[in-house]
């Protein structure tokens, strides 16, 4: 179903239509395994690469780390310029990483581009390592990384930002539903145990190794390899993740009433199901409040609730 949304967000642009309320986002994560990154041709064989990937229609692609070694760009430069025209012709979002200059330092960055090719902004890498900064890179400000797109909210971290876990919680408590994540190494589990803990999916373009696509319950729903130098995946937004107290009954009794059009996936050894639409007019919080179904945060902040009370009761 996710195939068919660019086309009718063109046709609900030309029209005034209204956009559909249940969306899948199409998303891309380039890797430049493989490549040799000290080539001066690292550009054109990285955009070689994001070229096929245009296959899979992405809503946003995504490249690594300063995936273009070499002197810091003022945006828009020459690298910017070159995938804004990518961006124009496919009709996608790009997000790259490379360095930048401005206020009249150096910065790790990721720039993210509009499906017109105009610039949404950046983000300066908050945690550069040491050996960046003895190379001159600068820690961008704290608080940032968080973008409004067409489709949502998106956040943004970079590579060594993985070990700092409360900034990452922090793009959750602003509305991020996607946070991308470029990287030169994958960090795997970390990636991976962020991703559950704040249930967001992760998108990871990585330099050396396989790029990955997180579900919110932190299992990979793409990698890339050896036959796809790049990883794609269809994200219903609203998905959300639940505890099975309270709610397996209401669960199953709406599987039999909507079939296919919901994708209820149980994790037995969790105790936990999530729940996405495939229907396009279908929304998660339609079916929540038709069922009276409780995702697991709201749940146990109800149950941290109780205890408290009950605490009260013990120790007044």
């Amino acid at each position: 179903m996710g195939k068919y949304l660019i086309p009718f967000l063109l046709l609900a642009a030309l029209f005034g239509a209204e956009p559909a309320p249940n969306r899948i986002v199409r998303v891309v994560a380039v890797s430049q395994d493989g490549l040799n990154r000290s080539n001066p041709a690292i550009l054109d064989d990285t955009l070689e690469r994001l070229e096929r990937a245009s296959a899979f229609r992405p809503d946003i692609a995504a490249l690594p780390e300063v995936f273009v070694p070499g002197e810091p760009e003022t945006v828009p430069g020459p690298v910017t310029r070159r995938l804004a025209e990518w961006a124009k012709r496919n009709g996608s979002y790009v997000l790259f990483g490379i360095r930048t200059h401005h206020d009249g330092r150096v910065y790790n960055s990721a720039v993210l581009l509009d499906r017109q090719g105009g610039v949404v902004g950046l983000y300066d890498k908050t945690h550069p390592t040491e050996g960046e900064m003895q190379e001159g890179v600068s820690p961008g400000k704290p608080g940032g990384g968080i973008f409004q797109t067409d489709f949502g909210t998106i956040g943004v971290q970079i590579c060594f930002d993985a070990n700092w876990p409360d900034d990452w919680k922090a793009l959750k408590a602003k509305g991020a539903q996607i946070v991308f994540f470029p990287a030169a190494y994958p960090a795997h589990r970390q990636v991976s145990a962020i991703a559950v803990m704040n249930q967001f999916y992760v998108v990871s373009p990585i330099q050396d190794r396989s790029s990955r696509i997180y579900d919110i319950t932190g299992d990979v729903l793409a990698v890339s390899g050896r036959f796809q130098p790049w990883a794609g995946a269809a994200l219903p937004l609203g998905k959300r993740l639940f505890e099975i107290d309270f709610n397996t009954r209401k669960a199953r009794e709406m599987q039999r009433k909507y079939g296919d059009r919901v994708d209820l996936e149980w994790f037995h050894d969790d105790d936990w199901f999530t729940l996405a639409s495939r229907d396009p007019d279908l929304t998660v919080d339609r079916l929540m409040a038709e069922y009276g179904l409780t995702p697991i945060d709201e749940y146990r902040k109800r149950a941290e609730a109780a205890i408290r009370a009950a605490r009260a009761q013990i120790n007044p």
